[in-house]
C-alpha cells in the first residue's frame, strides 16, 4: 500500500489534517519566533545586560547614540519623525556654530544647557571632533525639513552628525518573553498531540466500522436458505457449524428447553452443550435440576 494511503487511512483525510496542522503550524512559530528573538538581545547585550535595564553612561562605546543622518549645513535633512522615538541629538564640528530650526509645526529644536553639554562633551564616548548642542523633539509624528545655519563670523560650512538615543530592552523584559515562547510552544505541542490522537482514533473508528459493515453485506449475500440473522446479530440456523458457541461472544443465550446434554437456545444451531453453558454463563434461569445439570454445576 501506499504511504500516503496508510497516513489518510491512520489519521483521515488530507483535508481533515491539513487544516490543524497549518493552524498549529503558525502559532508554534509564535512560540521560538519569541525564543529566538529574546535570546539573541541577551547575548547582543553581553556584559551590559541588566535585569532592570539602564542608558548607556559616557563611558560606554554606544554613549553617544546611533547615527541617523551626517551632512552639513549646505544640506537640508528631510526626515520622517515620530514621539516614539528617543530625542534626536545634534552634533557640531568642534569651534563652528549653527542655528537649528524645524520650519513645519509639531517638531522643535532644543539647544542644552551648559552644564548638560559639557556632561556630552566631556565623556569618553563622545563623538570626536564634535561638541553636542542640543535635541529635537517631535511632538507629532510627521516628515519634516530641518535646516542647519551657519552663525560663525565667515558662515563657513559646518559639519553636522544628528544620532538617536538608545536604549537598552531590559533583562526582565527579554526573561519574559523567552518563559513566554517556552510555555506557548509546549502548549501548541500539547494541542497537535491531542488533536492529531483524536483525529487518529476517529479515523480507526470509522475504518472498524466500514469494515464491520463490509464483513455483515459479505455475509448476508452467502447466507443459505437454511441461515439467517439470529438474536444479537448471530448467524443462526441449521447450517451453521455446531461448534459456532467457541467464537460466540454475545449475551447469554436464552434457553428454551433440555435435550440429553445440550441446551436448546434462540440463536446459533440452536445448540450449546450444558457443560459449556453452565462453566461460560452458570445456570440459566428456570433449569438446573438434572442430573447432568447438578454435575456441572456444583463444580
Amino acid at each position: 500500500m501506499d504511504p500516503f494511503e496508510k497516513l489518510n487511512e491512520s489519521l483521515g483525510s488530507w483535508g481533515e489534517i491539513i487544516k490543524p496542522l497549518f493552524f498549529f503550524g503558525i502559532l508554534l512559530l509564535l512560540g521560538p519566533g519569541l525564543i529566538i528573538t529574546n535570546v539573541s538581545e541577551i547575548i547582543h547585550q553581553g556584559d551590559g545586560f541588566s535585569f532592570w535595564g539602564d542608558d548607556y553612561g559616557p563611558e560606554d562605546p554606544e554613549f553617544a547614540g546611533e547615527v541617523i543622518w551626517e551632512g552639513t549645513t549646505d544640506e537640508t535633512w528631510t526626515v520622517e519623525l515620530s514621539n516614539a522615538d528617543p530625542s534626536m541629538r545634534v552634533w557640531v564640528e568642534e569651534g563652528k556654530a549653527i542655528d537649528v530650526s524645524v520650519p513645519r509645526s509639531g517638531a522643535n529644536f532644543e539647544p542644552c544647557y551648559p552644564s548638560e553639554c559639557d556632561y556630552f562633551n566631556n565623556a569618553n564616548e563622545s563623538i570626536p571632533g564634535y561638541e553636542f548642542v542640543g535635541y529635537i523633539d517631535t511632538n507629532i509624528n510627521n516628515t519634516y525639513d530641518v535646516q542647519f545655519t551657519p552663525t560663525g563670523e565667515n558662515n563657513e560650512t559646518t559639519s553636522i552628525i544628528v544620532t538617536k538615543e538608545t536604549f537598552r530592552t531590559p533583562g526582565i523584559v527579554l526573561v519574559l518573553g523567552v518563559l513566554a515562547g517556552t510555555f506557548l510552544s509546549c502548549v501548541m505541542i500539547l494541542m497537535a498531540y491531542h488533536t492529531t490522537k483524536e483525529m487518529r482514533e476517529e479515523a480507526e473508528s470509522e475504518r472498524k466500522a466500514a469494515e464491520g459493515k463490509a464483513r455483515s453485506t459479505a455475509a448476508k449475500g452467502t447466507f443459505s436458505k437454511n441461515t439467517w440473522i439470529g438474536p444479537d446479530g448471530t448467524e443462526s440456523g441449521p447450517s451453521v457449524p455446531e461448534d459456532w458457541y467457541l467464537t460466540y461472544d454475545g449475551p447469554p443465550p436464552i434457553v428454551e428447553a433440555i435435550y440429553d446434554e445440550n441446551y436448546v437456545v434462540d440463536r446459533g444451531n440452536g445448540t450449546v452443550p450444558v457443560d459449556f453453558y453452565i462453566k461460560k454463563w452458570g445456570v440459566p434461569q428456570g433449569f438446573g435440576n438434572t442430573d447432568h445439570e447438578k454435575l456441572w454445576s456444583m463444580e
